[in-house]
Parts: C-alpha cells; structure tokens; sequence
C-alpha cells in the first residue's frame, strides 16, 4: 500500500503552481493525492500511513515539509520518498533524488528502500542539520523572508543577521573531547548540507550512526565574511577556527537562551540547561538511490 500527500504551503507556493502535475501523476499511478492541512496534519497523516502498514509515503514539499513527516515516520516501516519542491530541497540532494517531479514519482513508487539515521533532541527528530547560534539566529530571519528563493534566502539571511548578532559562550561536550568559550554556532549534522547547498559539514553521511558536529568558533567580522562563502563547497572546514568532531550524542549549554533549528524548523529554546542531541541509528526508511 501506498500513500501520496503534499504540503500546498510547501516551497513558499511552489506546490501550490504544481498541484495540478502532481494530481496527474498520482492519478497515473493509482493513487489519490491528499492535501496536509498544516504541519500538525501532516505529521498526524504521515503516523496513520505508518499505523495502518504502508510500505511507502510520497511526500511532495520542501525540507520543512519532510521534517514533519518525519515526526510521524520515525521508527516505523513505513519508507519516506521525497518529491522535492522546497526552495532548498536539501534532504533530497543529500540523499541523491532526482529534481524531475515524474522521475522524483517514480523513484518514490519503484526506488530501494534503505535506512537512514536520524538525530533526536528531546521528543523531536531531524533528518538532515542542526544546532543553535548565528544560523539559527538567521533562519529566524529567513523564515519571514517571502520574496527570494533557494540559496539567496539564506545569503540574505545571514548578511542580515550579522549586524546584530552577538557570539554567544557554549559549552559543547561530545563523546571523546569538549569545546568551551566564544562561538558563532554550533551545527550538529546527520547529512552535508543545509540552507540551500550550504555543505556545512562536507563528510558527513546519513547512515553511519555519527553526528557531524561543526563549531565555528567566534571570529572578527572580516574573516567571517572572507571565509563564509567557502561553506557553498565545503572548503570552510580547513579554517582554524573551525573544529569537527564525530560522536554519536553532543551536549550543548549556551551562557544564554537560544533557539535550537533542525531542518529548518525551530525545535526548542535551549537555556541554561542546555539541549542534548542523540543519533538514533536506521530511525528512518527511506526510497534513495544506492
């Protein structure tokens, strides 16, 4: 049994201009496609298609879209297939889909299915990248953004964020090692890439039961603006200001509250008790090449 849903608020309208493709070709596949009221429903949709013993879910939407319904899909049989139509479509690219909304279909109905990790911070799971501090600060910013699209969101996010950020002190401990002081942010990531082709963390991989964890510590505004641009390729990482780290569970306590984001959602405010993130290994099945 399969089961097609989308999001018509998904891709800031995107879906909306392609309800009509995606009908047809759910229609030519033998289905119905049925329309999320919110992101409460479309969780609530995704644990009834898990509940009631679907072998596949076709999600159509961006990557917010996919975090929701991977709140309903988390330890199930149930296999997510992504038809990507986000303005970052970053859980797709990460996974290696195709951008073809009829290929994207047919994968999800005929594709492999393999398992995937997830990272868990309290009741919620996200799939690809997380963590708090100066993105998360700009995703805030990005979220109220309606009239740019893709990688452009996040640039302008960011150059907006700088002009009032202040570097938070964390203390970050993570299996084998522990970083504390001055930091711009801290990413905790299960898969490369984030805010449209951001490779935040460029060796990262969604199956190896690890979190990538990213901190970039505080540096003067010239470096940040010299060295950003080189997240796009993920060269940002040869920087000295830059520590990476692998472990399956980080503990982060900021010196003040924060929102913590995990696919560009907003998960928590992490206060002064801090936040942990755990790997949940093979949480998640998936239709991906490989």
């Amino acid at each position: 049994m399969i089961r097609f849903v989308a999001n018509p608020e998904g891709g800031r309208g995107r879906v909306k201009k392609h309800l009509e493709e995606l009908r047809q070709l759910a229609t030519a596949a033998g289905l119905e496609l049925s329309l999320s009221r919110d992101a409460a429903d479309l969780t609530a949709q995704a644990r009834r298609a898990a509940a009631d013993g679907c072998e596949r879910l076709l999600v159509a939407g961006g990557d917010g879209t996919v975090h929701f319904a991977v709140q309903g899909l988390a330890g199930s049989d149930c296999a997510l297939a992504v038809v990507p139509l986000g303005s970052g479509n970053d859980f797709a690219a990460s996974l290696g889909g195709p951008c073809d909304l009829a290929e994207a279909v047919s994968q999800g109905l005929r594709g492999k299915v393999r398992s995937i990790d997830l990272v868990r911070t309290g009741e919620r799971f996200f799939a690809c990248v997380g963590g708090l501090g100066f993105d998360s600060a700009a995703n805030e910013v990005a979220n109220r953004v309606r009239l740019l699209r893709g990688h452009w969101i996040y640039l302008y996010s960011v150059l907006h964020t700088l002009a009032t950020f202040r570097a938070p002190r964390l203390k970050i401990n993570y299996q084998g090692g522990s970083f504390h002081g001055e930091a711009l942010m801290v990413a905790v990531a299960n898969a490369p890439r984030y805010g449209g082709g951001m490779r935040i963390a460029p060796a990262a991989t969604m199956d190896d039961g690890l979190i990538d964890l990213v901190i970039i510590k505080k540096v003067p505004l010239p470096t940040f603006l010299r060295v950003f641009p080189k997240v796009y390729k993920g060269t940002h990482v040869d920087h000295p200001a830059i520590l990476q780290a692998k472990s399956p569970w980080v503990h982060v306590r900021p010196d003040r509250e924060l929102p913590a984001y995990g696919d560009g959602e907003r998960l928590t405010t992490v206060d002064g008790q801090g936040a942990r993130f755990e790997i949940v290994p093979g949480a998640l099945q998936v239709v991906a090449p490989g």
